[in-house]
Order: structure tokens, then sequence, then C-alpha cells
């Protein structure tokens, strides 16, 4: 994660949730609405996106999220695959912790159909180490 420089790209991936995929995350949630009966909800098609984002970046000792935001611009109905394309925004470093912004992009049948941004920080090893 180190290496990570303003302006690089992950490789693209894809997520998609089928109608069984949907009905096990409303019954992990709790959350029930009739829209979810052929639209997917936005915010699983984010968590397997973030969950993408960490597959290809790993995840150090140290780690912080410490926030996240996205813009879905249409329902996206089950089954239908999202590709997932991430950018670094900014990547710094204060005080022995690096601090790095990405941004998502999500398309899907040619069309942008949402935006997000999530924000991590990797505590410097000595800071994790006092913690042990």
């Amino acid at each position: 994660m180190a290496n990570l420089s303003r302006g690089d790209q992950l490789n693209v991936f894809e997520v998609c949730l089928t109608t069984a995929d949907v009905v096990a995350y409303l019954a992990a949630t709790g959350e029930q609405n009739a829209v979810w009966d052929v639209s997917t909800p936005p915010l699983a098609i984010g968590a397997l996106a973030l969950g993408g984002l960490m597959e290809r970046v790993g995840i150090p000792e140290g780690l912080l999220h410490t926030g996240q935001q996205f813009d879905f611009l249409r329902p996206v109905p089950h089954g239908e695959p999202v590709e997932v394309r991430i950018t670094v925004s900014a990547a710094s470093v204060r005080r022995g912790a690096l601090m790095i912004v990405f941004d998502l992009e999500l398309h899907s049948t040619g069309e942008l159909v949402g935006t997000g941004r999530t924000n991590i920080i990797v505590a410097p090893p000595e800071a994790t180490e006092e913690l042990s």
C-alpha cells in the first residue's frame, strides 16, 4: 500500500449480486423494502466494491477506515454486473502515518451508476506496537 501514489489506478473488477445474494444481504441487515425485490441495495454494491479494494491493496496492520461516501445514480437490477474502477486521489505521509483517499466509479451497461470515495489511514509501525 505504501507504493500507491496519486493518480494510480487499480485493476478494474466486477461485482454482481444475484437475487439470492440480495435476500442474504437483507436478512443480515434486517432492511426490508419492496424496491429490493428487483433492485440491488446500493450499500451492498458499495460493500462489495470496498471489499474488492481491500483484496487488491491488502490490509496492513494499523489500518483505519476513516470514512466513505457513495452516490448512486440509478437502481441496479439483481444480477446486473457492476464494473468498479478505483483511482488513488490522494496519498501522503504525516507523522509516519500513511493517508490514502480512493475514488470509485461504478459502471453498468456502459453507464455510470454510482461514485464513491473512501479514506484510510495506516498507522506507523511504532504506533501499532504500542497497542500490542
